[in-house]
């Protein structure tokens, strides 16, 4: 099972298991029932600040969504990690907002500071 129907399947039971509609978590994120119906059919990819605040919506943590996943590297296993970092966070929902190429920009950026700012 590819990792996006597997993240989809997880959100459709833990909507269910919260007893809610498409319709309803779909008005709580404020995106259409259709964006909704296509996450959890695996057909459009969601970010990590989304899948975040469908958890908790649904009372779950983001790891719940991921593991087991079959291309889900070691990244996903620390996520509950890395959402309780208040820096990591906050710059996770930053990106979420910036335009791909000022996305480039920052990951530029990090990798010059990891390098030493060297360069």
């Amino acid at each position: 099972m590819k990792a996006y129907e597997e993240i989809g399947r997880k959100i459709q039971k833990a909507r269910e298991e919260a007893g809610l509609s498409q319709g309803d978590l779909a008005k709580k994120l404020g995106c259409t029932q259709a964006s909704l119906s296509n996450y959890e059919l695996g057909k459009r990819r969601l970010y990590l600040a989304d899948l975040q605040r469908i958890g908790q919506l649904l009372g779950k943590p983001i790891t719940y969504f991921l593991e087991d996943s079959e291309d889900d590297g070691p990244l996903y296993n620390d996520l509950d990690r890395i959402f309780k970092d208040q820096y990591m966070k906050e710059i996770i929902l930053a990106l979420r907002e910036l335009k791909p190429v000022q996305r480039k920009s920052v990951l530029d950026y990090i990798l010059w500071q990891k390098s030493g700012g060297k360069g």
